[in-house]
Order: C-alpha cells, then sequence, then structure tokens
C-alpha cells in the first residue's frame, strides 16, 4: 500500500499540532516549577504575624450609634443592633464561654435584653454559642436562620467525628505555637463543656430575601450564599449597614475548606458580592476581621473581591478544557498580580492551589479523567508496591533522608509516608516525616496550611491524640432533637454483619408527644416521623430522657430497660437485635 502525498502532509501537520501542544504543556510546567520554587523560597510568615493585629485585641467597635461590632473574642465576631426597646445579635461565637464575655461587653453599652438573634450560617463559630445569649429561657429571643440551615447542621452530625479531628487539625487547637487561624485569634471550642450551646432557630427565611421587624428595627435578611449555600447577611436600610456573613474577610476565600466541606459555589459566591455592591453599602461588617466604612471603598473592595473568585473559576475551567489534570491546572493557575497584592486577599486564609481542585471537583467529582485512578491500590497496596520497587524499607529510608536534606520536604513526605505504612515502627521513617511535615508547615502562608501540618506532626510523635471526649458527647445526645438523633443513626449501620435484617420499629415517646419509625431493609436504615404506612413489626414505648441514656450506652442493657422503663410489643429479642446492629462508637 502506498502513502499519498496528503497522507505525508496530514501526518506532517498532525505532528506539528502534538508538538506545539507539548511545547505548550512543558511550558506550563516549567512556570508551575518556577512559582512554586519562588512559594518556597518567600514564607510570608512575617506577614501573616503582622496580620493578626486585625483581631488580636479583644474590643467592641461602634459601627454606627446602633450597631457595635465584638471582635477578637473569638473566631468569628458577633455584632448587636439596638433597637427600641432591645437588641438584636447577628452570629454568636463559637463556644458559651466566648458569648458570655461578648454579652457583658454589650450590656456596658446598653442594658436593652436580647429580643432577637440570627444566624447568618451553620458553621460552629456563628451557632454554637447561642445559650450564652439566651437571658431568660422562659422568654427565649426570636432566632432567625435560613431554612437550609438545619439540613447543613444535620450534615455535621453524620461526619461529626471525622469533621472535628479535621477542624482541630486546621485551626491548630493544639498547636503551642499558634500564630493565628486566619480570620480570627482562634478557634474557642467548649471541649470541655458538656453542654453545646446551639439553640434550634424558631424562624425560618425562605426565598432571596425577608423583611423582618425586632425590637423597633426594620432589617431585610438577604440570601447571599459563598462559604455556605444557607448563608444570609443582615441588611439595616436605616444605618446604610450590610452584615455580610462570610462572604468577604481581609484574606483570600476559603473557596475550598480543607478540614472538609460540600463544593463551594464559586458563580453563587461572585453573584453574592455583585448583590451586596448593589445595595451600596456605607457600612460593611463582615463576621470576621474588621469593619470597613465608605460606599465607595466598599465597592472596591468587594469588586476586588468577586473578580479573584470567578478569576480562579473561569481559569481553572480554562485549563481543565485543556485537558490538565487537577494537580497540574493548581500549578498554574495564580492570581493577577494586581489581585495577588490586593489587601483582602492575600492567602492567609483559603489557598488558590486548594481553590482550584474544588472547582475541578464541581465540576467533574472526584474522577480527574485518568483511568489509572478508576480502581486505584489502597494507600497501603501502593506503600508495599512502591517500598519494593525502591529496593526495600532501608533504602527507600535512606532516599527519604536524603530528600529532606536537600529540602525536598514534599517528596521526603510521600517517601518517608510509604515506608511507615509498611513499617510503622520504624524511627528513622518517622523523624522524615515529622521534620518534612513542620518544614512544610514553616512555608505555609495560610494558617490552615500551617497548622495542619503541625498538628498531623505532633499527632505523629505521639504528642496529640483525637479522642472522644465521652461526656461531651452524652451531653450531645441529652439535647440533639430526636430526629438528628436517629438520622445521626443511618450512618452507624453494620451492614457487613447486618445486611439482611429487615424489620420496622415504631417509637412513641410519651414525655414529648413524638414519634419515629425507623426502618431497616436492604442494608439501609431508613427514618420517619410520620406516621407509620406499612406494618409494624415492633412498637416501642418509652420517654425520651431513657431513650438518650441508652443511645449514650450504645444499646447495651436494653434487656433490663424492657422490664420496667420501655415497654416492647412484637419481640424483645429480634429489638435488641436491631440495636445491635449501630457501631459503638
Amino acid at each position: 500500500m502506498g502513502v499519498s502525498i496528503r497522507d505525508v502532509g496530514i501526518g506532517i501537520a498532525l505532528a506539528a499540532v502534538l508538538f506545539q501542544g507539548y511545547m505548550y504543556y512543558t511550558e506550563l510546567q516549567r512556570k508551575a516549577m518556577l512559582h512554586r520554587v519562588a512559594k518556597r523560597d518567600v514564607p510570608d510568615k512575617a506577614k501573616l504575624k503582622e496580620h493578626t493585629k486585625v483581631f488580636k485585641t479583644k474590643e467592641v467597635v461602634k459601627v454606627t450609634p446602633r450597631i457595635h461590632v465584638a471582635i477578637g473574642f473569638a473566631l468569628a465576631n458577633s455584632m448587636m443592633i439596638e433597637g427600641e426597646d432591645g437588641v438584636v445579635i447577628v452570629d454568636v461565637t463559637e463556644s458559651v464561654h466566648a458569648g458570655r464575655e461578648v454579652l457583658a461587653e454589650f450590656q456596658k453599652i446598653t442594658k436593652k435584653p436580647v429580643k432577637g438573634i440570627v444566624y447568618t450560617h451553620n458553621h460552629a463559630d456563628h451557632v454554637y454559642g447561642a445559650k450564652a445569649f439566651i437571658e431568660d429561657p422562659r422568654k427565649p429571643p426570636e432566632i432567625w436562620a435560613h431554612h437550609e440551615l438545619l439540613t447543613h447542621l444535620q450534615r455535621q452530625f453524620y461526619t461529626n467525628k471525622m469533621l472535628l479531628t479535621r477542624a482541630a487539625r486546621m485551626f491548630g487547637i493544639l498547636v503551642p505555637d499558634l500564630i493565628n487561624a486566619g480570620i480570627g485569634p482562634s478557634l474557642r471550642l467548649d471541649l470541655g463543656s458538656v453542654d453545646m450551646g446551639i439553640v434550634y432557630p424558631t424562624k425560618l427565611m425562605t426565598g432571596v430575601e425577608k423583611d423582618i421587624r425586632i425590637a423597633g428595627v426594620n432589617m431585610k435578611l438577604v440570601h447571599i450564599p459563598g462559604e455556605t449555600e444557607d448563608q444570609i447577611g443582615v441588611w439595616v436600610p436605616g444605618e446604610k449597614t450590610l452584615l455580610c456573613a462570610d462572604d468577604v474577610y481581609q484574606a483570600f476565600p476559603n473557596l475550598y475548606s480543607i478540614r472538609g466541606t460540600p463544593t463551594r459555589d464559586l458563580l453563587h459566591w461572585s453573584s453574592s458580592l455583585d448583590r451586596m455592591v448593589s445595595l451600596k453599602p456605607e457600612f460593611l461588617v463582615p463576621s470576621h476581621t474588621r469593619p470597613i466604612v465608605g460606599q465607595e471603598v466598599i465597592r472596591e473592595l468587594l469588586t476586588g473581591y468577586r473578580d479573584a473568585i470567578q478569576y480562579v473559576h473561569d481559569q481553572t475551567l480554562r485549563y481543565m478544557n485543556k485537558g490538565l489534570m487537577p494537580d497540574e491546572v493548581a500549578a498554574v493557575v495564580h492570581l493577577p498580580e494586581h489581585l495577588a497584592t490586593h489587601p483582602y486577599l492575600f492567602e492567609f486564609y483559603g489557598t488558590v492551589e486548594w481553590s482550584v481542585k474544588g472547582v475541578f471537583n464541581a465540576y467533574m467529582g472526584w474522577f480527574s479523567g485518568d483511568p489509572v485512578e478508576l480502581s486505584p491500590l489502597t494507600p497501603n497496596e501502593m506503600a508495599e508496591r512502591m517500598v519494593h520497587f525502591g529496593g526495600g524499607i532501608d533504602k527507600v529510608t535512606t532516599q527519604a533522608e536524603e530528600a529532606l536534606a536537600r529540602e525536598e520536604y514534599q517528596w521526603a513526605l510521600v517517601i518517608s509516608s510509604y515506608v511507615i505504612r509498611v513499617d510503622n515502627s520504624n524511627a528513622r521513617a518517622k523523624e522524615v516525616k515529622v521534620k518534612s511535615l513542620m518544614a512544610m508547615g514553616d512555608r505555609q502562608t495560610s494558617p490552615n496550611g500551617r497548622n495542619y501540618y503541625f498538628t498531623t506532626a505532633m499527632e505523629e510523635m505521639g504528642e496529640v491524640k483525637f479522642a472522644a471526649n465521652k461526656d461531651r458527647r452524652a451531653g450531645y445526645i441529652r439535647q440533639l432533637p430526636l430526629l438528628n438523633l436517629f438520622k445521626s443513626l443511618q450512618v452507624r449501620w453494620n451492614a457487613e454483619e447486618c445486611g439482611v435484617v429487615n424489620s420496622t420499629i415504631h417509637f412513641e415517646f410519651t414525655d414529648v408527644k413524638e414519634s419515629i419509625t425507623m426502618t431497616t431493609r436492604n442494608a439501609v436504615v431508613l427514618i420517619s416521623d410520620r406516621p407509620p404506612t406499612d406494618k409494624v413489626d415492633i412498637k416501642v414505648t418509652v420517654t425520651s430522657q431513657v431513650w438518650r441514656e441508652a443511645a449514650i450506652n450504645s444499646f447495651s442493657g436494653l434487656s433490663s430497660l424492657a422490664t420496667g422503663d420501655m415497654k416492647i410489643d412484637g419481640g424483645l429479642a429480634e429489638f435488641t437485635k436491631v440495636m445491635g446492629c449501630f457501631d459503638k462508637d
């Protein structure tokens, strides 16, 4: 078969295209390498320490005659709007202890009672200090939140163990030389308290906006999704002031959080900033960092902030469409100089690198497109093969030590981690890993990354260990709404041992006049607070207090309870069998 001139021409053209593509790709790699070297050589620890001045001192700042903001008492600010016969508190910090400090300072300004509370969104640093602001439990204030807040709280209950561990690492709760937490001095969780400080909202906002009036103050709740989809801002037209929640703070936004969060929609976030601009506020009060004054100053700030968010979104999609993988895109997308040097866009909280990967995941999910990822080896399997490939434990450990000596900290971290997975008692590899983690942490501009590296190093050295606080766990179980408590059981079902257990149990709680139906089928658990429509196999009559104590004890001793405190119709043995299928932790 002969080859035509046309075929040769097509081949040459195709080769030219492929060569251009290769040259383009290697140029991207070169730029990424130069950026990484520059970032490694110029850690911004001094700037990070300077950033602490934004919120280090505990103070109450007067924004307008009727609006004050408490800064530095906790990770998040708390705002007070003074009305005719009471005050409205917007965000309540992350702990009852911090909340009480804030309320005491507010009461130096006015003795008017708390008539209303607004949760801007579901994050712990905005809702878990609520009980501090409930002055009289017999006359609680009305509490407003977006209707999706309840769904987001349930997600937290599903992942509470993992989320708390990763949040503790990211915020550096156990780091002895903590510089700051990026958007506040530190996260002040009441880890020793058995009391859950959150109080569930009594009023739920739906739609785009809602006009409300509390203590004589006219306010507009505005849906401004950003860090969360349930986020709302509070617009006080009489004061020309916008309380903008976490849509802006004096740091590059956490477009993805390494503690683990649902994917954040960057276009929703940038649209929310557009909406904030359209209100033309003269005073802007974020839930983190300090208030901003001046309509033009605020407009320019919000415009730059939203453009940086859109830039990360657009450029990530641009490189994704060129065929780059998540880590490759993250290596080449950087803010242009005029945005990177913006005083509100330094990477003191989120980073462009993490944000890019979040965007990729939002559009394409976990799979990058490389078939290597479709059915990968487990980390332990990969470690065993890599150590064997490298010549055995001693040789690979030596390579890790050499990489550490060359200050190739990421590579040293990778190699030493392989060795430790194969030989967890290897002291040489652990020393390399710890030193690599500390070095990587010391080179982070974002305290999130810095704290995560440092905390993981301390875990590796055995200096800290995250363990469940049994008293705190018991306190949560005693306070969670029954429906939330039951739904939390769904993700603790032992499917391996109980996959064929099929049963419908109806619970009647006599002291609170509530009922729950729990159905187990096909290795899943279904929870409903509606009357059962199908046949019930077992009926349980009990008080909520007795049931909560049973949950605290991981449902052990149900047989003894059934003789007095709990009535079971339909079979005690089957009931204890079903309840024994939930993980004991």
